[in-house]
């Protein structure tokens, strides 16, 4: 499932939802006591999966995974990850995190991202978009916060939504599979582009 993942990166990198150097994402299997998260740093299109850290979900600290990821630091999210992995009810869960051009743009306009799942039932019939969470710094421990509260995160580890946009900085997504959990990112980016082309917001 990391080479998968690895592909979905790829597949943004591509789509031009990240520059070269953004985004990260993690995997973990319920059974397992730790997580994967994506180095800092990496190219996204050179990225393999041997060059993912190991996260111990008790301490929350890097553990080895393989030669190749010795030396790599995870990425700076991982506050954001960790509220997000560290208790999973489900089998496995994926956390992608991007910066779609025209979903940051949408919120730059001022358009509340849940409120366009009114408008577009392609959307909410198959995404749960949740509120906005304003500016916050990139790599925060107030970013992990305000999209866990925004997620609507519970004690138990599940959460209200698939979806939440940052203000100014992009979206952060959850699922069961690496492309489920993209597919919430690219159905969002798709209506937030009609929305601004159409000029009606």
């Amino acid at each position: 499932m990391l080479e998968t993942m690895c592909e979905v990166l790829k597949h943004s990198y591509n789509l031009g939802l990240i520059s070269t150097r953004d985004g990260n994402a993690s995997i973990r299997h319920k059974k397992d006591g730790h997580f994967y998260i994506t180095p800092s740093g990496v190219r996204k299109q050179n990225l393999q999966y041997t060059h993912y850290k190991k996260i111990d979900v008790v301490s929350g600290l890097p553990m080895d995974y393989t030669q190749e990821s010795i030396g790599m630091k995870p990425s700076g999210e991982l506050p954001l990850h960790y509220g997000l992995m560290k208790r999973i009810t489900t089998g496995v869960r994926c956390v992608v995190h991007l910066h779609p051009t025209y979903t940051v743009a949408a919120m730059h306009r001022g358009i509340e991202l849940s409120t366009l799942c009114e408008k577009f039932p392609e959307l909410s019939r198959y995404t749960n978009v949740g509120p906005n969470v304003g500016m916050v710094p990139p790599i925060s421990k107030e970013l992990a916060d305000k999209t866990h509260k925004a997620m609507g995160l519970d004690s138990d580890g599940n959460t209200k939504y698939d979806i939440v946009g940052i203000d100014g900085h992009g979206v952060v997504a959850v699922g069961k599979t690496p492309w489920q959990t993209f597919e919430h990112i690219e159905r969002l980016e798709h209506i937030c582009k009609i929305v601004l082309v159409s000029g009606n917001v």
